[in-house]
């Protein structure tokens, strides 16, 4: 009987030491590359996001600052005087209107008021 040749195993020697080494260097800089890509992504997002925080906050600031003007200005002095406090400028004269009406008064003069289940004309032009 024939023996058959033993299959060998190859050889790990200095020249695949080196490539294995090398392919690992490579793995290690290509996740180092993704890492850093994915890293400057999202700080770039971030970026972004902030900027439009800022933009909308110095358009709050540039709003807030016209109220500040305006409620500052004479203007708004003089309306808030009117309204609230009912002052009047010199020469001027105060009219107040008053409202007498109470829930007992009809809401239309002259009309009756009705009793309940009668029709708007019967009040007012009889049975």
């Amino acid at each position: 009987m024939p023996t058959l040749p033993r299959p060998r195993l190859p050889a790990f020697g200095p020249l695949q030491m080196v490539i294995a080494i090398a392919l690992l260097l490579l793995v290690l800089f290509a996740y180092a590359g993704v890492q850093t890509a994915r890293q400057q992504h999202l700080l770039a997002q971030q970026q972004h996001e902030v900027e439009l925080e800022v933009a909308r906050l110095n358009q709050q600031i540039a709003e807030l600052e016209g109220l500040r003007e305006y409620l500052a200005s004479d203007e708004y002095i003089e309306a808030v005087a009117r309204s609230r406090f009912g002052l009047v400028r010199p020469g001027e004269t105060a009219i107040v209107v008053e409202d007498h009406t109470t829930d007992e008064e009809p809401l239309v003069s002259g009309v009756p008021d009705r009793e309940p289940g009668e029709r708007w004309w019967e009040a007012l032009f009889g049975r």
